[in-house]
This record gives C-alpha cells, structure tokens and sequence, in this order.
C-alpha cells in the first residue's frame, strides 16, 4: 500500500522575496481543488477517507495538525498505525495523501487555510467515500502522541 508523504518545495530567496518551487508535485491527474478555513482552533474535521481517490494538502496560510490512518478494503480502520503531520504556511509543504487512508485535520492558528486538491470528481469522490465518526476514532491531541507516530 502507498503512503502518505511530504512533498516539500525548493525555496529560491533573492531581494524581491522568495519563490517557492513544488517540483515533485506533478498536477497532471488533478481535477479538482477546494479550500478550508475553519472558524476557530477548537474544530476538528474527522475522519474521511477514500479507497482510491487522492488527495494533497497544502496550508495556504497559518498551519494544521493533519492525522491519517490506513484502512483496509473492507473499510476497517486500523488507529494503531496513526501517524501525525504538521503542514505551516511557513514550511511550504504539500502532503500527499493516497486512496486507503483516513485523514483528519485541526487549524493550530486562527486564520488558517487549507488547500485540497483531488484526482477524483465530486461524484467519483461520493461513491468512493468512507467516514468514520470521532466518537468511533477519538482524535489524539498534540503532544499525546507517541514519538513514532509522528511525521
């Protein structure tokens, strides 16, 4: 099974700024993007997942806690093998995330944005659907992680 990965930039500094470079992000089976700026820190969306579809993650401004779990064809997910991204504005990263996975996500600044992009349609992405409620997968907290766990 592939796994979720960060996509870092290359940062070009000169006396006009910076200019951040995703070469390795290839946008070619990108059809759809849409952003999220959730209304306070205290939000917590969770958990959504597909079997196929793709997805990428990019904080457009301020920064978020991103956690994934894999699942199984069936649609069990397996919490035990939780791993845990931080995605800042600042550190211009993407997070690829690919089909089998579930993803959360909590903004850590007010303000924040999150850019989602997608290789399925919407109605591709319907059909492809998993949720699972946080009441079934408690979200873990910053800092209640087990090192390992951390990406």
């Amino acid at each position: 099974m592939p796994i979720a990965e960060i996509i870092e930039a290359s940062a070009f500094h000169d006396h006009r700024g910076v200019l951040n470079a995703w070469t390795a992000f290839d946008l070619k089976s990108i059809i759809r993007m849409y952003a999220i700026e959730p209304a306070n820190t205290n939000i917590v969306r969770a958990w959504q997942g597909h079997f196929k579809e793709r997805k990428w993650f990019y904080a457009a401004s301020g920064s978020f806690e991103v956690q994934t779990i894999p699942i199984d064809p069936s649609g069990k997910a397996d919490s035990s093998q939780r791993s845990k991204w931080i995605l800042s504005a600042a550190g211009a990263a993407v997070l690829a995330i690919p089909g089998g996975y579930l993803n959360g996500f909590r903004a850590l600044e007010a303000s924040s944005r999150l850019l989602v992009f997608s290789d399925f349609d919407l109605e591709a992405s319907k059909a492809d659907d998993i949720r699972i409620s946080l009441e079934e997968i408690p979200w873990i907290e910053r800092g209640h992680f087990d090192s390992a766990q951390c990406k």
